[in-house]
């Protein structure tokens, strides 16, 4: 009768390299060796806060995530607390324009309007109005009438207004449309080509909003 006889076979010195490697990581894994340092960020220097240039202009003044000063600060973990929970995240931009509260409160009389010509994160050109959604469809909609663009259709649910633009603004296409959209900092303004997929070039977008923004001021 035969008996089947293991035999142990050679293992090259690369092979043997990782396999002890793959070997020592799963060991490590397994019994937790490796040190939880997700708490870290606990005693990180708190910096001062950002000074913005003469002239220039910060919008949002506060902070979606705000870091506490120095003496106010959790330092390392406390009780009961064995690693960083994520807070969730804000929404920064509302999916369509939710009817605001009070939305037929007309406008008061001698209400002043907060309107700044900036740009997004991308360099596009934007108009930014802390003011109600429903009254900031109304300031655009009285300052396209003091310009040379024609209102050729209108959509306030959206925050659309479709737009016939004039040669000079080198727009490239006879058509755009105006959006208005929620965000955290307010009102945004900007506008977008005749079907509404992408932002136009930031010339004629300049141009253009340029124009609306100097009958809102």
């Amino acid at each position: 009768m035969k008996h089947a006889v293991p035999i142990a076979l050679p293992v090259s010195g690369k092979g043997a390299s990782l396999a002890l490697t793959l070997l020592a990581l799963s060991g490590m894994v397994g019994c937790s060796w490796l040190p939880d340092t997700s708490l870290a960020y606990r005693d990180a220097a708190v910096t001062d806060p950002v000074e913005v240039p003469e002239g220039d202009v910060f919008i949002g003044e506060q902070a979606l995530y705000h870091v506490p000063r120095q003496d106010d600060r959790l330092v390392g973990a406390q009780k009961d607390e064995d690693k960083f929970v994520p807070p969730k995240p804000p929404q920064l931009v509302v999916l369509g324009n939710e009817a605001d509260k009070d939305d037929a409160t007309p406008i008061p009389k001698g209400e002043s309007i907060r309107a700044v010509l900036a740009r997004d994160g991308n360099g596009y050109p934007i108009i930014m109005m802390t003011t109600r959604y429903a009254w900031a469809w109304e300031y655009v909609s009285d300052a396209l009438k003091e310009t040379d663009f024609k209102v050729s259709d209108r959509d306030r649910d959206v925050g659309i207004f479709f737009l016939r633009v004039p040669d000079r603004y080198e727009l490239g296409a006879r058509e755009a449309q105006l959006k208005l959209s929620h965000t955290t900092n307010g009102i945004q303004v900007a506008v977008l080509n005749e079907k509404g997929t992408a932002l136009v070039d930031k010339t004629p977008g300049s141009a253009i909003l340029e124009r609306i923004y100097e009958e809102l001021e």
